[in-house]
């Protein structure tokens, strides 16, 4: 698909990932039909992009929202560090994932790319592709699993209606996600460095990937005839969680003067060859994507004595955020 003049409709796109969505697709030329519950005529015009009301378990509202798009990139759903109710996650993750492919279909669009996550797999090998088998639906749903679980079984019933409706859809499983505005990981690791001294673990790694690269991702996975049909990983670099600390620093993030290290020998990757081969993708390192965020986020940073030993300035964000309007989180 030629993104240039193409209309492609977000859901949830005045939400943190969805702000991301809307710049990468803009850069490229689209027109950007925002697909959000409540629309705001001042967060239309920071986004640079046009509104329309629909709610994820109305479906003829989205039918509606659809009209005239190109491409529909179903990117709301709930993800928060507070909220694990499995019902609420069932409403918003699945059933909210089938309303919107049944209405796309209905609107006539037949280009879909879905923002799925790597919580999808099941089991705990250290290097996980996109091959590897997923949570299955008779997974015993509860609190420590509610978000994953959901986002599993959204997937299934998305690649199952994608067969049955003849829509043409692509997965983006991202691994954590790390930016801007983000109320969840990036709000809750802010608070963590924030304490004078704190205890820190050592030896953990978790892939972390900066949004604007998810963004990128989808962007590109449009783009792509030989996205179609087909399910990526999208992870940051396999790094620890000091080293993403020690990046937040280096970008002028404030951090604890002690960090007492916690040894947690815990290490899960994500097999990214097929993003890296197929749609030229590439993860920016930590440092340049902490300091896209904090340069948007400066009022709450001091700069640290990292980064003012030689770190060249923060460039400014290429991404205009309004205010938040409840997005469901980081971990998509």
């Amino acid at each position: 698909m030629h993104l240039d003049g193409a209309a492609v409709a977000v859901t949830d796109a005045t939400g943190f990932l969805g702000r991301y969505i809307n710049e990468a697709l803009r850069e490229r030329g689209a027109h950007v039909i925002g697909v959000v519950r409540d629309p705001d005529p001042d967060a239309s015009e920071q986004c640079g992009v046009t509104l329309r009301r629909a709610d994820l378990s109305a479906r003829e509202e989205l039918v509606r929202a659809f009209e005239g798009a190109d491409a529909v990139v179903s990117n709301a759903a709930l993800f928060s560090l507070r909220n694990q109710n499995w019902d609420e996650h069932v409403r918003s993750n699945i059933h909210g994932t089938e309303n919107v492919l049944r209405a796309a279909a209905e609107a006539g669009v037949r280009r879909v790319v879905h923002v799925s996550s790597v919580a999808v797999y099941r089991g705990r090998q250290p290097l996980l592709d996109e091959d590897h088998p997923r949570l299955p639906e008779s997974t015993r749903p509860g609190r420590s699993n509610a978000y994953s679980l959901s986002k599993a079984i959204a997937e299934q019933k998305a690649w199952e209606l994608a067969r049955r409706l003849e829509l043409e859809l692509t997965t983006i499983r991202p691994s954590g996600i790390y930016g801007a505005q983000d109320e969840n990981f990036t709000a809750a690791f802010r608070s963590l460095m924030r304490l004078p001294v704190t205890v820190f673990p050592a030896f953990f790694g978790l892939p972390l990937v900066y949004a604007g690269d998810v963004a990128e991702a989808i962007a590109l996975a449009l783009e792509k005839p030989v996205a179609v049909g087909k399910a990526y990983n999208i992870a940051g670099e396999d790094r620890t969680a000091w080293e993403f600390a020690r990046a937040w620093s280096q970008a002028g993030g404030r951090a604890p003067w002690l960090k007492i290290p916690i040894p947690v020998p815990y290490r899960r990757s994500f097999d990214t060859s097929r993003a890296r081969r197929e749609l030229g993708w590439r993860a920016r390192p930590y440092l340049d994507g902490l300091r896209e965020t904090l340069s948007t986020d400066a009022p709450a940073e001091e700069p640290t004595d990292e980064a003012r030993e030689g770190a060249p300035p923060a460039a400014p964000p290429r991404v205009p955020l309004p205010n938040a309007d409840g997005s469901p989180g980081t971990l998509h």
